[in-house]
C-alpha cells in the first residue's frame, strides 16, 4: 500500500530506471519486472522482497550521513516500518516529533503489515483492511473528488480480471488517500519543528506542500505550461533563493532567464543555466536528488554563502522534494496534453487532508512578516 509509493519515490530521488530499481530494492530479477511478473514474483517472496527493502532504506540513510553507531541502533531505537523510516530519512523522526505523526505513521506501518501478511485467499480480510472497517478508518476510502488516480498497472502492462480492477481501484484510492494524509502531517511537522527555532516563519500556519499544486489550467487551453508538481518545486526553489538574497518573496514566480542568471552567477555549475532550469521545469531531465541539491545550491548561492549552509538548506528543502515526487506519482495523465497531469482536484484534496490533521498539532506562532504572494498560497 503505502510501502510501495516510498518506495517508487525512493527511485525517482535516486534516479534509477524503475526495472533496475526493482531489483535493487527487491532482491528479484529485473526480469520479473519487465515481463509483467513483478506483482506476481513480488507477493510470492514477500518475506524476502521486505527484508532487501528494508535493507534498501537504511542504505539510503547511511549514504545521507547517518552516524555509524547511529545506523547500527536504528532499528532498535525507531518505530519499525516504512513509512517511520521515510519520517526518519526527512530527519523529523526525533525527540521531538509530536505525538500526531508518531501515532499517524504507526497506524500506516501497522496497516500496511496487516495487508503484507494476509494470505491471498483472505478476500474478506482484504476487502475489510481496505473498506470503511479498516483500523484507520472510513475516511482513507472516501473516494476522492480528483479527475483520476495515476494507475501503476497501466504502466506494468497488468492483465487484471474486472474483479481485479475493481479491487484495484479501491486499493489506489486508499493509498491516494493515505499519501495525501501522510504528507500534510510531513507538513505540520514541518511547522512544529520551525516554531521550536523561534526562527520567522514567512508560511506559518499556512500549507506548505499546496504550493506544489496548482489549480487546472481552462479545459480549452491548447499551450500548457509546465506548471505539474515538480515545476512548481523549481519555481518554490528560485522564490526561496530570491527570499535569502532579498529578504522577501518575489510577487511572481522568476523566469527561466533570471534563475538560469542566477545559475550562472553561482559558478556551481558551468554554462547554460536556462536550459538546466527549463529541462527540470519540463521534466525532460528528472529531478533526482544530486540535481535538486544543485538546485537549492545554485539559487540560494551568494559571495558568501558556505558551502555547509546550501549542504543544510538542501537537506531541510528536501521534503518538498519527496512531496513532489509522491504528488507526481498519484496525479493521472492530462487526457490531452501530452507530458502534463491532470491537476483536476488535487489541490482541495490535499488541503482536505492538512484541516483534517490541523487540530492535532499546537498552533503555530503568528508570522511577523507579510503573507508569501497569492502564486504561492492561492493561486
Amino acid at each position: 500500500m503505502l510501502f510501495a509509493l516510498h518506495i517508487e519515490v525512493a527511485y525517482k530521488l535516486v534516479g534509477m530506471a524503475p526495472a533496475a530499481f526493482f531489483e535493487y530494492a527487491t532482491g528479484l530479477s529485473h526480469m520479473n519486472y519487465r515481463r509483467g511478473r513483478g506483482y506476481t514474483a513480488f507477493m510470492a517472496k514477500r518475506e524476502k522482497v521486505e527484508a532487501d527493502a528494508d535493507s534498501l532504506l537504511l542504505r539510503m540513510l547511511q549514504k545521507r550521513g547517518v552516524p555509524g553507531a547511529e545506523f547500527r541502533g536504528f532499528k532498535d531505537d525507531i518505530p519499525q516500518g516504512h513509512s517511520a523510516i521515510m519520517l526518519y530519512g526527512l530527519d523529523l523522526l526525533n525527540e521531538h516529533t509530536s505525538t500526531a505523526t508518531r501515532e499517524l505513521v504507526a497506524q500506516f506501518d501497522a496497516s500496511d503489515k496487516l495487508l503484507w501478511y494476509l494470505p491471498d485467499t483472505d478476500v474478506p480480510g482484504f476487502l475489510n483492511e481496505i473498506g470503511p472497517l479498516s483500523q484507520l478508518g472510513p475516511a482513507y476510502c472516501t473516494p476522492l473528488a480528483v479527475a483520476d488516480i495515476r494507475d501503476p498497472s497501466l504502466e506494468l502492462k497488468l492483465e487484471l480480471t474486472e474483479p481485479e480492477r475493481t479491487a484495484l481501484k479501491l486499493v489506489l484510492n486508499r493509498r491516494a488517500n493515505m499519501a495525501l494524509s501522510f504528507l500534510a502531517a510531513v507538513d505540520h511537522e514541518i511547522g512544529h519543528s520551525i516554531g521550536r527555532t523561534g526562527v520567522p516563519d514567512a508560511f506559518a500556519g499556512l500549507p506548505r506542500f499546496a504550493v506544489l499544486l496548482a489549480p487546472p489550467g481552462p479545459a480549452n487551453r491548447r499551450r500548457h505550461s509546465p506548471a505539474d508538481p515538480v515545476a512548481r518545486l523549481v519555481d518554490f526553489i528560485g522564490a526561496f533563493g530570491y527570499f535569502s538574497r532579498e529578504g522577501s518573496l518575489p510577487e511572481r514566480p522568476l523566469s527561466i532567464e533570471e534563475m538560469g542568471a542566477q545559475v550562472d552567477l553561482s559558478g556551481i555549475r558551468l554554462g547554460e543555466g536556462d536550459r538546466f532550469l527549463r529541462s527540470l521545469r519540463s521534466g525532460k531531465a528528472p529531478l533526482i536528488r544530486k540535481s535538486f541539491r544543485t538546485l537549492v545550491h545554485t539559487q540560494l548561492w551568494t559571495p558568501k554563502a558556505k558551502t555547509s549552509d546550501l549542504d543544510t538548506q538542501a537537506d531541510l528543502l528536501e521534503t518538498y522534494l519527496v512531496a513532489a515526487h509522491m504528488f507526481s506519482l498519484l496525479l493521472p495523465n492530462h487526457p490531452t496534453a501530452l507530458g502534463h497531469m491532470d491537476r483536476t482536484g488535487w489541490r482541495e484534496a490535499y488541503l482536505g487532508w492538512w484541516e483534517r490533521h490541523r487540530h492535532r498539532y499546537p498552533p503555530p506562532a503568528p508570522s511577523t512578516g507579510p503573507l508569501p504572494p497569492a502564486w504561492l498560497i492561492d493561486p
